[in-house]
């Protein structure tokens, strides 16, 4: 009998080790940070507006370079084309400068002049891209007449393209050399209201925004208050930091988490909803001065952006108008080497489009907001799209998506980079924007799910569009 468990016994242990090791694999290594966002699928709140995407140019590029917002520029119309419906924004601090001409363009007319030429280029090109134009007429010289000259020649060329007048851009800042030190918001209501005066006797149907504010929460405020019934649109501007000379400014500022657009949305989605008035960022970007290389652009800009846009959408804005132009690094779209290239912002703008046309606003918590996002809305097919921003540059992370409803699959397209500090390599779904301008998504990650969550996994330092059914 012993014998046979001197046997038995080896055999035993040696079949008992075997089936152990089947049974009991190494668990999985775990994907990074673990991150939960919690969706609440019963409660829909704001439309994102079709037309929220919007460029901001200075009034200037349209005498210094007429060849730019022009139909005979057709990589430039189809990019704008690929975003949707938009809002051009022709403006920024050149409006108060450029003087209004009532006579065609010369050979020797001034770029620093605004000719009915420049306008009649500008309808035609809304007209090809499709998007109407928030127009800013010049306050700085304080010139009324010419100011309802250039109205009545910009709405007649316009026609149904124009959005709306501004007067003034960043008057809050004006002190700084456009008016005496001693300027205030009541100095700047009365000759808004001139303007005003003087469009509506030509244009009695002219539509008002205001007051384009660089900084200053208190005149958004006090405008409002003052005059919410003379303007279709609340609207103000946020640049995240500045100067683009400081030293202390890198790629990591404009990842890192910042309350500054918080403060600003928090007074103009107030006083929007005491008066039933929309609002938008009407210029923005991330560092002031026309941005910094290494910084404004490079993908981090691209994560920021998408950020950005996101935070404006959840507060009920409007939309936002990227600022951009000739030798601004943060523009989304510029010319290098005679060649129009999409950059890393232009990205993130496709990633937004494709994430929130015709989507209503979720809300979505998420466990840790130091570096990582997550945004939602449902579509009108019912389906949930996400949208995941990891910024952390170091540390992959796994996104685990609880829902109230059972899904049956999901779809991803991802907006990656070879680094959050690359400047080119960038894709949305896989693909580039080509020299014509064309944009064709190629790459979209399909899997069949049953439950109430999901798990994504997030590579450092990118975004991912993610489609529930």
């Amino acid at each position: 009998m012993r014998k046979i468990w001197i046997i038995i016994l080896p055999v035993f242990f040696l079949f008992s080790c075997r089936k152990d090791h089947v049974q009991l694999p190494p668990p999985p290594v775990p994907y990074g940070i673990p991150i939960t966002v919690t969706l609440n699928q019963n409660q829909p709140g704001y439309m994102v507006p079709s037309s929220f995407e919007g460029l901001s140019f200075e009034t200037k590029i349209l005498a210094a370079n007429p060849g730019f917002l022009n139909v005979n520029n057709p990589a430039l119309v189809q990019m704008i084309k690929n975003l949707g419906p938009g809002v051009l924004r022709i403006g920024g601090g050149t409006s108060d400068e450029v003087y209004w001409s009532d006579n065609p363009r010369g050979a020797n007319t001034s770029s620093d002049s605004l000719t009915s030429t420049d306008i009649d280029r500008l309808a035609a090109f809304s007209t090809a891209i499709g998007w109407p134009v928030l127009f800013g007429l010049n306050l700085g010289s304080n010139d009324i007449v010419a100011a309802a000259n250039e109205a009545v020649y910009v709405r007649n060329s316009l026609g149904s393209n124009l959005y709306a007048f501004q007067s003034g851009n960043e008057p809050d800042v004006f002190f700084f050399g456009m008016r005496p030190r001693t300027y205030t918001f009541s100095n700047y209501e009365g000759e808004w209201e001139t303007y005003l005066s003087a469009v509506k006797t030509r244009i009695p149907d002219a539509t008002f925004a205001g007051p384009d504010v660089a900084y200053n929460t208190d005149w958004i405020t006090a405008f409002a208050d003052a005059e919410h019934n003379n303007v279709k649109l609340l609207d103000a501007h946020y640049y995240l930091t500045g100067p683009a000379t400081s030293p202390y400014i890198n790629y990591q500022t404009i990842l890192a988490y910042s309350e500054k657009l918080t403060g600003l949305l928090n007074i103009i989605k107030a006083q929007s909803e005491k008066y039933n008035l929309p609002y938008r960022v009407s210029e923005s970007n991330n560092v002031y001065g026309g941005g910094k290389p290494g910084v404004s652009d490079v993908f981090a800009s691209a994560l920021w952006a998408l950020d950005v846009m996101w935070t404006i959408a959840e507060n009920n804005g409007n939309g936002i108008n990227f600022h951009m132009g000739d030798g601004l690094f943060y523009s989304p779209i510029s010319i290098r080497d005679g060649v129009l290239q999409a950059n890393p912002e232009y990205y993130a703008m496709l990633a937004f489009k494709y994430a929130s046309t015709g989507g209503k606003i979720i809300q979505a918590s998420i466990s840790n907001s130091e570096f990582y996002s997550a945004y939602a809305c449902v579509k009108t097919d019912n389906s949930y799209v996400l949208t995941l921003i990891n910024k952390d540059e170091k540390n992959n992370s796994s996104f685990t998506i609880m829902l109230n409803k059972t899904a049956s699959g999901i779809q991803i397209q991802r907006l990656t980079a070879p680094a959050v500090t690359a400047a080119t390599g960038i894709t949305f779904a896989g693909s580039t924007v080509n020299t014509d301008g064309s944009f064709e998504v190629k790459t979209t990650e399909q899997y069949s799910i049953n439950g109430n969550s999901v798990v994504v996994k997030m590579p450092a330092g990118s975004a991912a569009i993610v489609t529930i059914r």
